[in-house]
């Protein structure tokens, strides 16, 4: 029997398809976004290697430019993002000439900061924007910002988004660290005072949707690294108790030291982990092979790699992951809706994006299945 969660996360999704995002008006002043390749939207484009460039078939599917998304469209600050009201996410910061310069100074737009490979932790991640430097471009930003009525007001009236903890968990090393003291310092981190939330709070964030680590051990990627071709239950494990302290340690520090911050916790991972088991419902035929890629599960060779090739265009739709690590848009369009409409605790927490701006749509609150 069909998980009643997937059924009604598609009949909204349909219905919200139909509709235009966020009823036709901004959600929130600006949006501001941090993280990694789910988020990135071309900041990567502008460093040298080796840091990863998404070059087509990457975006091929948003023809006449190099989009820098590592999916075939949009991506999930671009679902969001068009959910709160906006075309787009906004430009990636290290595309911006002077006049975006000057507008972002004046909190008329915001800024993509985020970056394809990066992690919470320094270490991870090569030649890419760290998710310490992204805050510090930001911090620079914030210190010059010259707005009506106050920095402080439109800070507070906008919308930041964070994606980070999937690729430190790829760079994870057993003979260094135990699962979870890396995991305890991925969080410390991410949170702690004087940490990168906190640092994103004292310069003006009062309103952050984070999104959890995906079930990162069910990519086309992890699967084609088991010999059973089954999900690398070890990867999901590390994942899981990441996820479930970062609930923990958000909810004490935004208690002790960050009393103004609403917030929202995505979950990635459990909104994937029902688009696969009910996949046919979920309105994708495949789950497991990647779209664009080479070799076992077309995961064996990054997408845009030699001799790699893609699906056809009329079947993108079709698939949940793009390539061996990343969804598909039609995956990430799927999942915005969950994340703004859907079932609390299960799909965001303490409440949905949606409850977190103050808008209201389809809701996906039900009882339990059957």
């Amino acid at each position: 029997m069909a998980n009643n969660n997937v059924v009604s996360l598609l009949v909204c999704f349909v219905a919200l398809s139909l509709a235009t995002s966020a009823a036709d008006r901004e959600l929130v002043n600006a949006v501001y976004v941090f993280g990694d390749s789910l988020v990135d939207v071309g900041n990567n484009n502008y460093l040298p290697a080796p840091a990863p460039k998404a070059t087509p078939p990457y975006g091929m599917d948003l023809p006449g430019r190099l989009t820098g998304r590592f999916t075939n469209g949009y991506n999930l600050a671009d679902v969001i993002s068009q959910r709160l009201g906006f075309e787009t996410s906004p430009k990636p910061f290290l595309s911006m000439g002077r006049s975006e310069r000057t507008l972002l100074g004046r909190c008329k737009i915001g800024a993509n900061f985020a970056s394809g490979g990066s992690g919470i932790l320094d270490t991870t991640g090569n030649g890419t924007l760290t998710m310490r430097t992204q805050i510090k471009y930001f911090k620079r930003v914030a210190d010059k910002l010259f707005c009506y009525p106050s920095k402080w007001d439109r800070l507070a009236r906008s919308f930041f988004l964070l994606s980070g903890g999937g690729n430190d968990f790829w760079a994870f090393n057993a003979s260094i660290d135990t699962p979870n003291a890396y995991i305890a310092r991925m969080v410390s981190t991410y949170i702690e005072k004087s940490r990168y939330i906190y640092m994103l709070y004292d310069a003006g964030l009062r309103m952050v949707g984070i999104l959890d680590v995906p079930l990162i051990g069910c990519t086309p990627g992890s699967r084609a690294g088991t010999p059973t071709s089954e999900c690398n239950s070890a990867a999901n494990s590390l994942a899981q108790g990441f996820n479930s302290l970062l609930r923990t340690e958000l909810t004490s520090a935004a208690t002790a030291n960050m009393t103004e911050l609403k917030y929202s916790i995505a979950s990635n991972y459990n909104i994937i982990s029902d688009m696969i088991a009910n996949s046919l419902v979920a309105g994708l035929r495949e789950v497991q092979t990647a779209c664009c890629g080479a070799g076992r599960f077309k995961a064996e060779v990054m997408c845009s790699g030699p001799n790699t090739t893609a699906c056809p265009t009329g079947e993108h739709g079709e698939y949940m992951f793009w390539d061996m690590l990343h969804p598909t848009q039609a995956t990430c369009e799927r999942g915005a809706v969950a994340i703004f409409y859907g079932d609390v605790p299960k799909y965001a927490e303490p409440v949905n994006f949606a409850t977190l701006v103050g808008e209201e749509g389809c809701s996906l609150q039900m009882a339990d299945d059957e």
